[in-house]
Parts: structure tokens; sequence; C-alpha cells
């Protein structure tokens, strides 16, 4: 099984904030500590959570978060925000928030908690020159760009730069959902300027499937990511990539213990990190039993996985 914990290891990003979980704060604040406490969760990720929500998580994870008074050792919960700004005064402000946050949180005996990462939903190139003008190091920003329209310029933009590609790939709406065509064109574009990405929306199963609540076909985060990372290598090119991520069957996925591979187009246990670790980096999803339980029941984790 060690394969598929080299694709899923950190992987998912817990959003149960959002639709169609849409949990309130206090449930996802103990889904969230559930699931750090659980065998699974070295696959778990951030929590993500709305800037604009912060206070109301500070008063609801008191009693959740470690303080270190019992076990030092104990790591600090990692958040990514949603800023709503960029490039401007209300965007220093937000900044100034969360250095505000990661202050008040590092503090000995305070719920340990740090916000590494925000999420930003640019209008342009421009206005991603002006957020990384201001970005301090101690943050990396994602921003979400949209893959209805021709991306290369706001890709450049990232290009070299310590920051990444946001790309959504579903919604509760048929128009939410990216064609393969959308989606490898999007992926190919971040692969060439070797800008790293991240996904969200619609990825709660293995595989490219019919999603009948929906009312179309959704994407498999194995054919996302395990796609990705054959991209990356260069063992597939975006015309292949597309017939992938199209691709509903299980079968043409291969997990074996030295690596992974798709019709024959493989990788080794080394480079599938690699590509996780550079430029497939994760995804947010409602839930995280869901995907994890998936896994288990393709055989492709055991019934009970080994913590840590």
């Amino acid at each position: 099984m060690e394969t598929t914990r080299g694709l899923m290891q950190g992987i998912i990003d817990f959003a149960g904030l959002f639709p169609p979980a849409s949990l309130d704060m206090p449930k996802t604040l103990a889904a969230y500590a559930k699931y750090r406490a659980s065998a699974d969760q070295w696959a778990l990720g951030r929590l993500i959570v709305p800037l604009k929500r912060i206070g109301e998580f500070e008063r609801c994870a008191t009693e959740h978060l470690p303080t270190g008074e019992t076990d030092d050792s104990e790591e600090p919960w990692r958040l990514s925000v949603l800023c709503e700004a960029t490039g401007d005064e209300s965007f220093e402000d937000e900044l100034d928030a969360i250095e505000r946050f990661n202050a008040r949180h590092g503090e000995p005996g305070a719920g340990r908690a740090v916000i590494e990462t925000i999420e930003i939903k640019p209008k342009d190139a421009h206005a991603i020159e002006g957020a990384l003008e201001l970005m301090p190091e101690t943050l990396f920003p994602w921003f979400e760009l949209p893959w209805q329209h021709d991306i290369r310029g706001m890709v450049a933009a990232l290009s070299e730069m310590e920051s990444g590609a946001k790309v959504r790939t579903g919604g509760v709406t048929p128009e939410a959902h990216p064609s393969p065509l959308e989606l490898a064109r999007f992926l190919a574009t971040c692969h060439h300027a070797d800008v790293p990405f991240k996904a969200t929306a619609g990825l709660h199963h293995p595989f490219r499937h019919r999603a009948e609540s929906v009312g179309c076909d959704q994407f498999g985060f194995v054919n996302v990511f395990m796609g990705a990372a054959l991209l990356h290598h260069g063992v597939v090119e975006q015309e292949e990539l597309e017939m992938l991520l199209a691709d509903t069957h299980g079968k043409h996925f291969e997990f074996t213990p030295t690596g992974v591979s798709w019709k024959a187009r493989a990788l080794t246990l080394g480079q599938l990190r690699e590509a996780r670790e550079s430029f497939c980096t994760s995804f947010g999803s409602c839930s995280f039993d869901e995907p994890m339980n998936d896994l288990r029941s393709l055989h492709l984790l055991p019934p009970h996985a080994a913590k840590g």
C-alpha cells in the first residue's frame, strides 16, 4: 500500500465548512480534530477557513487546539485561509490580521495553530503581481485561476515566484465543472511554467464517475493527481492527459509495490512522491472519510491503516 500513501500523503485539505457538507464551525473543528487523531492522519492536510470567520474559529477551537502543556511535540493545527482582496489596502489589512493570528497562537500556552497558506481569487495578472509584492515570506499564496479563460498571462506572473495556482474542479452545478480538455489545458499550462497547483471541489471519489446528484460527470482524485504526476515527469503530454482525466475505468490505473501506472505509462514511487511535493500538492474536500473509504473498498488501503 506504500504507493497509495505516496499518492495520498497529506493530500486532503479539509473544507467541511463548504458545500455540499456545509458543516457549522463546531462540527467542522470536531471532525478535523478527530481526523488528526485517527489512523488516517497521514493523508490529512490543512484546515480551510475563510479569513472573515477566523474569529469564530478561535472561539470554537479552544477545546481542540494543542497547547503543549501535556505533549510539547504535538504539531499545531495548520490552516489555509480564504482571502477576499488582492493587491490593495484591504489586502494589507488581511495580511495584518493573519500576522496577528499567528503571533497570538505562537505564544506559550496558547492554542497552537498557524496560518501557512492563503487562497485568493485575483482579477488579472496585475492583481497577482500586486499581491505578491505585499506577501510576507512566511505565507504561501494560492491564486484561484479561471479555467474558462486563457490563463497563460496569470500563470506567467506566478512563474519563478513562491506561489501556486488553484483550480476549481467541480461544484454544485454542472457549469462549475471543467471538461477534461479544459482541466488538461490548465494543468499543462502550470506544468510548462513550473507552477505548482492545488485543486478544490468535486474530488470525493478516486475515479471519474457520473454524479447524479449534480447531473454531470465528476473527476476522480486518482485521475487528476496521477495524471498530473505523469505530466510533470514528461510521461504524458496534454492530449494523453485529457484522455486519462476522462477515463472512468479504474482497472486502467495500477498501483504496484514500486510505482503507479495508467495504461503502461508508469512512474516509480520516488517519481510520484517528487511530483506530489513539487507540482500536484493537494485538494480541498468537504469530506475526508469518503475518499479514504473508497480507497479501502478498492483494496488500495488496508481495512485498518497503521497510524503514522
